[in-house]
């Protein structure tokens, strides 16, 4: 982490080990000519303050299918597995909703699967990158079944801080068996991926409709910036992906969505593992 940069809210060594995680990230895909870019908050912050935005206690990456499934091979063959462990999130058939690179040796508490038997270590995510079709009715098809695994994966999970009609609807989904139409619903988010269209989605984010589409262009090449002490990778199109998802992105947000936005509630660098993973199984 850079010297100058601020710790008004108490993160910076968490930081400083997320950064070392996607330094790592960065390096094994390099290693094997495989791509990736930051996204979200991640490619924000690498715009407006040239690193972490100060709040954020977590990174976030994009890969395409075929670039995940690159680096998952790589990591499974040659990958680090003393310090790190891929963590797939309702993987079926070779498909994953999302994975985590995580760091062993670590804690990183969320409320959302505190007390699940599962590795809980310091992470970076890993969304994928899926093809959006061009056809109307074909995007709605595909954004309706990736809110649905949403929505059934929160459903599965112990712990639901949403109120109102979405948190009736993931209630409602809690009565449903844990992996149902996992597959099917994998198999419609991602059955565009040997297509050539002109969007990328993240759907299976917290992206919705009108802000979860981007420019094929903008997407396929990736540029080196500086993030923190280090350089990453972000979509060449940055600025246009920036505008698509956060609108007037240099504006920083509420306090109440900078707390909203946070995942942690407590870490631990120096915990050792549990040995108890029956969890993960679970992991939709």
């Amino acid at each position: 982490m850079r010297a100058e940069t601020e710790d008004t809210y108490g993160l910076k060594d968490l930081q400083n080990v997320i950064l070392n995680i996607a330094q790592y990230i960065d390096r094994l895909c390099f290693e094997h000519d495989i791509n990736y870019r930051l996204m979200g908050g991640s490619a924000l912050g690498a715009k407006r303050h040239g690193g972490f935005i100060p709040w954020d206690d977590d990174l976030d990456v994009f890969m395409t299918p075929s670039e995940y499934e690159a680096f998952r091979d790589a990591f499974n063959k040659y990958g680090d597995k003393n310090n790190y462990t891929l963590q797939e999130l309702g993987a079926s058939n070779g498909r994953v909703i999302t994975a985590k690179l995580r760091l062993n040796n670590s804690y990183y508490e969320e409320e959302i699967i505190k007390g699940w038997k599962i590795h809980h270590g310091v992470y970076v995510d890993i969304f994928i990158l899926h093809t959006c079709p061009d056809n109307a009715l074909a995007q709605r098809w595909q954004y309706i079944w990736a809110k649905y695994l949403i929505v059934k994966g929160l459903a599965n999970k112990p712990y639901n801080r949403r109120g109102g009609m979405a948190g009736l609807i993931v209630k409602a989904a809690k009565i449903l068996p844990k992996r149902f139409l996992l597959d099917f619903g994998l198999k419609q988010v991602y059955r565009w991926r040997d297509t050539k269209t002109a969007y990328f989605c993240n759907f299976l984010g917290k992206a919705l409709f009108k802000n979860g589409k981007y420019r094929y262009e903008d997407f396929v090449h990736s540029k080196r910036v500086p993030f923190e002490t280090i350089e990453l990778n972000v979509a060449a199109g940055l600025e246009r992906f920036l505008a698509a998802r956060f609108g007037d992105y240099m504006k920083p947000p509420s306090p109440e969505r900078i707390k909203y936005e946070q995942h942690a509630s407590c870490w631990n660098l120096e915990q050792q593992e549990y040995s108890d993973r029956s969890d993960e199984k679970y992991l939709f």
